[in-house]
């Protein structure tokens, strides 16, 4: 690894350049999936996408099968934060790269890898969603004007998509600007047992008043030469700014009030992202082809945060401001070359180098009882991630009725993070991927899958920097400050997975798979007390058992002229922390229980129609520490409308959570004396309105 910059520079072997499209001889027919190769996954495709006329793209996902939402986190297994790897256009996202940073309307499909593939990153312990961008070839022109409504707000969006074509050259350009209100409305109750004179009872409602202006702007130019060369440029511009109110009311029912048992809080924020890449492809003479793609990757974020924190007796205790931002470069140079080995064999290598440099800087400033200045804390990084990655793959026709995928993977990666007042901190670790992956084809259509793969999942670098993060009021065992640990390992898994699919007439199919995994190095939480305050940060903590099932059924029925589909998904997740007693020891809140149920109708006549069920289980998890977080179950009903005017126009109005139910969740510490810390919220559902006019040309 002491080698790795020069590595960078001077590899000479062509790496895994992320493909936009499916992992090879993947194909669609229709609205069914017919994958005729061992690599294969799960597509989402424009329709499918369109079809709610969702605002963000996680409301799409949480239709999938084996996917959750939490929040506007992703996941696939159940797992949390990192362990389902985020791709664009096949490229990793930044770090803090939110799913609702890219609106629908630019994305063409969504390929879900529950196994990975040599060329693509190893980091992916859950699975793969690789967003894909738009990028029509055809001359066309596609309009959309909507809005969406929420308890009073309106939230307009307008999205266009151009494309054309002149000879050898094809272009297309789409945007997409919204402007969103949301409300949101939290009830916290907190209670202490066990403690003595420290006993209280106390019931918050937090009450925010959030406002976001997101740009999307994706520019595609992509060249076909004389000889059968192409060249492609992509590029996806993303502006968010973000305006945030928030304010908080105490009630005591028993025992002493918080520090600041009535406050204020307001933010603003403003995000730039920038990626940009050149893409060529040369088809050699007789036999192999070369890729080679350049990637430019740049973000920028600004915020300023102000808390107003009043003391029981009504006097202004606590003015804190925070001034912070954050900006990334990356810079990375991959490629892939295939070439045939006979009649049955197709081989892959290729490399992947990047270098990517993040600074982080955070300045507060907290007057005091009227004091300016009275404290401040200065706080500054910047984090250098070198990574190189080499690949080999072969995809083999074994016979008729078997399809082989073998694969090794090696990835190298360095870090190095330094600040103000902050030693060096380095790490370096690298990890070896093989991956084997069997097709056979039985009778009458049907198929039989197994992967065996080992991958990984990397420390984020917010979490290696040992600063510690500070809330504003009420510091506990179930609402501690957050510190990182340098000395943070990956995770390193083996895992193993089987899948059963058979057809339903030409367009149905129904699927059985399961997983077990084994991962070594897990993080999990560690609480402590830093004199008066408490303080959680990662560690490894050893090994631990996943497991796994997962159903998915799409069905085609015709009634008269009338089609329906109807489709039905339900996951199961087991996972156990080995060094953590049970029960509910389980990995990184995993969400144990997803299921859908759904319906679309595709009238003879000029509108269509259709209803989705999302159920996400309750999960509960526990530490060695004491403290246990539980997120409640909640049920999601979605509906949706269209109404074709004409030959360019339609008409499309959907319902989200038209249930409106309240999402529930907390946090128990008990500790050694007996005395137990119960901090309970619950979110207030809403459900919202959309209706938009669109129009294709």
């Amino acid at each position: 690894m002491k080698r790795l910059p020069l590595l960078l520079l001077l590899s000479p072997l062509p790496y895994a350049c992320a493909q936009e499209g499916p992992p090879a001889r993947v194909e669609v027919h229709g609205k069914a999936q017919q994958p005729d190769a061992a690599a294969a996954g799960k597509v989402v495709g424009r329709a499918e996408i369109a079809a709610y006329g969702d605002g963000n793209l996680a409301d799409v996902l949480k239709r999938q099968s084996g996917i959750s939402v939490v929040g506007v986190e992703v996941r696939m297994r159940g797992l949390g934060t990192g362990y389902t790897q985020i791709l664009v256009d096949g490229e990793p996202v930044p770090q803090g790269f939110t799913i609702d940073a890219i609106a629908p309307e630019l994305v063409e499909r969504i390929e879900i890898a529950r196994s990975p593939t040599a060329d693509r990153s190893a980091q992916a312990v859950a699975g793969t969603i690789n967003i894909v961008l738009r990028k029509r070839s055809a001359s066309g022109r596609e309009d959309k004007l909507a809005s969406g409504y929420q308890r009073g707000q309106w939230s307009p969006s307008v999205s266009t998509q151009w494309s054309g074509k002149r000879g050898k050259l094809a272009w297309s350009l789409g945007a997409a600007l919204e402007r969103s209100v949301r409300i949101d409305r939290v009830l916290t109750e907190e209670t202490t047992e066990g403690a003595g004179v420290a006993d209280f009872a106390r019931r918050l409602t937090e009450t925010g008043l959030a406002r976001n202006t997101r740009l999307n702007l994706t520019p595609r130019l992509n060249w076909t030469f004389e000889n059968g060369d192409t060249l492609g440029w992509n590029t996806l511009l993303g502006l968010v700014r973000t305006q945030n109110a928030l304010r908080e009311d105490e009630e005591t029912l028993l025992g002493a009030p918080t520090a600041y048992p009535d406050s204020a809080a307001g933010m603003r924020s403003h995000t730039a992202n920038l990626r940009s890449d050149l893409a060529w492809a040369h088809r050699f003479t007789g036999a192999g082809k070369l890729s080679v793609k350049g990637v430019v990757d740049a973000s920028r974020r600004r915020g300023d945060y102000l808390f107003l924190g009043t003391r029981p007796d009504g006097v202004l205790g606590l003015a804190r401001a925070v001034a912070s931002g954050a900006d990334e470069r990356s810079a990375s140079l991959n490629g892939k070359y295939l070439m045939p080995l006979g009649a049955a064999h197709s081989l892959g290598l290729g490399w992947d180098a990047s270098r990517t440099t993040r600074g982080e800087h955070r300045n507060q400033f907290d007057s005091i009882d009227g004091v300016p200045n009275a404290a401040q804390r200065l706080q500054d990084y910047t984090a250098r991630v070198e990574r190189l990655a080499l690949f080999a793959q072969d995809e083999w026709s074994i016979s008729e009725q078997v399809e082989g995928y073998a694969g090794l993977r090696w990835e190298g990666l360095r870090t190095g993070t330094d600040g103000a007042d902050l030693a060096r901190v380095a790490t370096s670790s690298s990890v070896a991927s093989p991956i084997l992956q069997l097709l056979w084809k039985l009778p009458a259509r049907q198929q039989l899958r197994l992967a065996l793969a080992r991958t990984y999942k990397a420390p984020l670098t917010g979490n290696l920097v040992p600063r510690r993060y500070t809330i504003n009021n009420n510091n506990g065992p179930a609402n501690p400050d957050f510190e990182g640990n340098p000395d943070l390992r990956p995770e390193l898994s083996w895992g193993l997975d089987l899948a059963y699919e058979h057809p339903l007439g030409k367009e149905g199919t129904a699927a059985l798979s399961g997983y077990a995994k084994r991962v070594s190095d897990v993080t999990t939480r560690q609480l402590y007390r830093d004199g008066g305050s408490w303080v959680a940060r990662p560690v490894n903590n050893g090994d631990a058992d996943l497991a796994g099932v997962e159903f998915d059924l799409k069905a085609p029925v015709k009634i008269g002229a009338a089609v329906f589909e109807l489709r039905l998904n339900a996951a199961r997740n087991w996972s156990r922390v080995r060094n953590v007693p049970g029960p509910d020891n389980t990995l990184a809140e995993q969400v144990p229980f997803t299921a859908n149920l759904g319906a679309d109708y595709r009238g003879a006549g000029s509108w269509n129609a259709g209803a989705n069920l999302n159920i996400r289980g309750a999960s509960t998890s526990r530490s060695v520490d004491g403290v246990t977080t539980w997120l409640g179950r909640t049920a999601s009903l979605d509906f949706y409308w269209t109404r074709k005017l004409d030959h360019q126009w339609r008409l499309r109005a959907s319902v989200a959570n038209a249930l409106g139910r309240k999402q529930r969740g907390g946090t128990v510490y008990r500790a050694a004396d007996g005395s137990v810390v119960t901090r309970s919220l619950a979110w207030d559902g809403m459900a919202s309105l959309r209706v938009g006019l669109e129009r294709a040309l």
